[in-house]
């Protein structure tokens, strides 16, 4: 049996069950740890630890000396200690710190292996793709340890992850269309032209826009399709041709995400895990709320992020907020300003859904 409820922050980290819910966003995985957070809400602290370092490790994609990991862990620990009303002593937090990069360190390295074992090869459905094009293709393969970029002939850059594989014709644009096939990971920044849609096959998933930049990771069970800008829609490739199932298209906006499951070809829209700020609030004052009407913090927040908030604005009406807030991530915010009013939220068809019983 494993006792939950005394958990640390390693046990959070090597925990395969949880490394799964954050890093690959399991909907199975999600709801059990979102249950356990219900049971144990003197764990929601050290769960948002563990989530943000692993979050931060895996969007680094590379290996990063134990100072360098040690500096990162000690970011997120500190940023996340000013919401604790009773603060860790320093001998604690250190502890931690050190605990949390050791943890991260082993297992990074583990990961790293695998993953190099898993992309050695191209996927068996990049080659089917691949052998079925008429035309003449050119293949690049990233052989290093760092990203690669690429320039492809129309303008567009692909950073090209290590292990990983594109492929496109000779002849780039043809039939209007300019086409790339991807075994493993790749961000694209396209070049616009309307005229002539960018469109990406990777593991059952095409992803087709005119001019944006994406992310696409491929793995074993999974597509990820991630918006920096612009807008992407996706569609799974075995509906292509058939008319009646366009309505499974997924239209994507910045900091969304879709994610399609290649065993049962399920695609579902969510909200990327570290949201970027597309725009820069407006005033000076930034995240800082005085006494703001919660109508005009949520206001904020949907600008800055480009995410949408729904709530019910008469139930909330008399909601206001006094925090000030800087550099968390977007997720924390929302934490930090539900429990400040009371309230809970829920992310669900790449937006977030705000419930309240509203304030005195």
């Amino acid at each position: 049996m494993i006792y939950y409820d005394k958990y640390n922050l390693e046990d959070f980290l090597l925990d395969e069950n949880f490394r799964l819910w954050v890093i690959h966003n399991d909907r199975k995985a999600g709801d059990f740890w979102t249950e356990i957070e219900g049971q144990y809400p003197d764990k929601k602290i050290i769960m948002q630890q563990a989530r943000e370092l692993l979050l931060t490790w895996n969007q680094t994609h590379s290996e990063l000396s134990e100072d360098d990991l040690e500096k990162q862990v000690n970011r997120i620990l500190t940023s996340t200690e000013r919401q604790v009303i009773k603060p860790f002593s320093h001998k604690f937090t250190r502890t931690w710190i050190s605990v949390a990069a050791s943890a991260l360190l082993i297992m990074g390295v583990g990961w790293g292996i695998s993953h190099k074992m898993q992309q050695e090869k191209p996927a068996p459905d990049y080659q089917q793709y691949v052998s079925q094009v008429p035309v003449p293709m050119k293949e690049i393969v990233n052989k290093t340890s760092q990203k690669m970029s690429v320039n492809l002939p129309d303008g567009s850059v692909v950073a090209l992850s290590p292990a990983s594989r594109i492929s496109y014709a000779e002849a780039f644009i043809h039939d209007k269309k300019r086409e790339v096939y991807l075994s493993g990971e790749a961000f694209f920044d396209v070049e616009k032209d309307a005229l002539n849609p960018f469109f990406v096959y990777a593991h059952g998933l095409v992803t087709r826009v005119v001019g944006t930049s994406f992310l696409v990771k491929t793995t074993e069970s999974n597509v990820e399709v991630l918006v920096r800008s612009g807008r992407v829609s996706v569609l799974a490739m075995k509906d292509i041709d058939n008319q009646n199932n366009r309505n499974t298209e997924l239209l994507l906006t910045p900091n969304q995400q879709a994610i399609f499951s290649t065993k049962d070809n399920l695609l579902s829209k969510s909200i990327s895990s570290m949201p970027l700020e597309l725009i820069k609030p407006e005033t000076q004052s930034g995240f800082v709320f005085m006494d703001q009407p919660i109508h005009k913090v949520f206001a904020t927040l949907e600008k800055v992020y480009g995410i949408p908030i729904v709530y019910d604005s008469t139930v909330m009406e008399k909601c206001s907020l006094h925090v000030e807030l800087s550099n968390e991530p977007f997720f924390t915010k929302l934490d930090i300003i539900s429990q400040t009013i009371g309230a809970s939220y829920r992310v669900s068809d790449g937006q977030v859904i705000v419930s309240s019983e509203g304030c005195d």
